[in-house]
């Protein structure tokens, strides 16, 4: 029979093009025995690489998810600020790289978890080759560990804790950090302060007394009667909480409520946040705010007897842990409904009475910032 002329093959492993030997058997997979022998190498490396799964393993990944966001809080409220150029790319800068670290960190994790590389390269979107290469266990490991000793330095530099994660410190020593965090922590100021167990509350709940330590802890934003109900079991004030429990559900605050309303929801929430950071003295709130609120004004701001302009806000929601980006919208409404009732639309309602208005100490029409104190 006629030879049928070469055979050729493109490599596994360097995949270049080949002519087979021809020789009975096991069609050549490989150009050479090298390139055999260094695929099979790599295939026992990667066999070596995959970390075995372990029980309920830390998930690295969670903690620098927390870091991001508090660092894109504090991006978002540069920008409410109007904060120099240098400020905010710089804040962006730190954020991106935060965001390469926990890129790594959720590989790390999903691989803990037994993921293959194809099934990461899919969810990337990259190749598996570049996904074994971008992510591989010990440039990962290097990163982390990198990571771990920036974070210690940065303790390091401000123990305190006034970078852009810092929280105002219950008198346990607890910060809430998130939405999550802070509708948890102020669920737990009115829990110590009713005095009840988690038993107790469990069996006035009629729920587990599992499910309400991880509500007070933040591992769970239950449905809002939940919130509702242990608010009053606590003696506390729903309407307080409100706020909170929209934001760690990411809710939309409705849109354009009128006067009473919309200054009543933000009275709320700053008193909210002022109960998640376990109502401090006053002297506390006025010393984290740098000394730019003085006691006075924190008291009016509590007890709702004024509209504080933006600034002020600001300075009084950093000065209790809260993010400013959850508030924004709450003291836009209230600065748009202010506009109206001073300058109604002809076909507009009679808005409310002079009584029904939050107090202010200017009565001339607000400027950018609003109704002041």
């Amino acid at each position: 029979m006629p030879s049928s002329g070469p055979q050729y093959g493109k490599c596994r492993y360097c995949q270049e093009r080949f002519e087979r030997t021809g020789k009975p058997g096991r069609k050549q997979e490989y150009c050479t025995p090298a390139c055999r022998r260094q695929a099979q190498r790599e295939r026992s490396n990667s066999a070596r690489d995959v970390p075995q799964p372990v029980n309920n393993p830390l998930p690295l990944a969670r903690n620098i998810a927390e870091s991001v966001q508090a660092l894109a809080e504090g991006l978002l409220a540069a920008e409410y600020d109007e904060q120099d150029l240098t400020v905010r790319l710089g804040r962006a800068a730190e954020l991106t790289r935060e965001i390469e670290y926990y890129m790594g960190a959720a590989v790390h994790d999903a691989r803990i978890q037994g993921a293959n590389w194809d099934a990461i390269a899919a969810a990337a979107s990259v190749s598996p080759g570049t996904a074994r290469s971008r992510w591989a266990e010990r440039s990962v490991r290097r990163r982390l560990q990198r990571y771990a000793s920036e974070r210690s330095v940065a303790r390091q530099r401000d123990p305190a804790g006034h970078g852009v994660q810092a929280r105002l410190a219950g008198p346990d020593g607890a910060s809430p950090g998130g939405p999550s965090g802070r509708l948890a922590a102020a669920l737990s100021h009115l829990h110590r302060a009713s005095g009840l167990t988690i038993r107790e509350v469990a069996d006035k709940m009629d729920l587990s007394p599992s499910y309400v330590s991880r509500i007070l802890s933040g591992e769970r934003v239950p449905v809002w009667p939940v919130v509702e109900a242990l608010a009053h079991l606590f003696n506390g004030d729903p309407d307080e909480l409100a706020v909170l429990w929209e934001n760690a559900q990411g809710l939309t605050p409705p849109a354009r409520p009128p006067l009473p309303e919309a200054a009543d929801r933000l009275h709320a929430a700053l008193r909210g946040l002022y109960l998640a950071a376990a109502s401090p003295p006053l002297t506390h709130i006025q010393k984290a705010s740098g000394g730019t609120l003085s006691m006075r004004t924190v008291t009016d701001i509590l007890d709702g007897k004024v509209v504080p302009d933006w600034k002020t806000t600001v300075n009084y929601v950093r000065a209790v842990g809260g993010s400013p980006a959850d508030v924004r919208p709450l003291w836009e409404a209230v600065h748009y409904a202010f506009l109206v009732f001073l300058d109604p639309a002809p076909d507009t309602a009679v808005p409310p009475s002079a009584a029904d208005t939050p107090s202010t100490s200017h009565d001339s029409h607000p400027g950018q910032d609003g109704p002041t104190p």
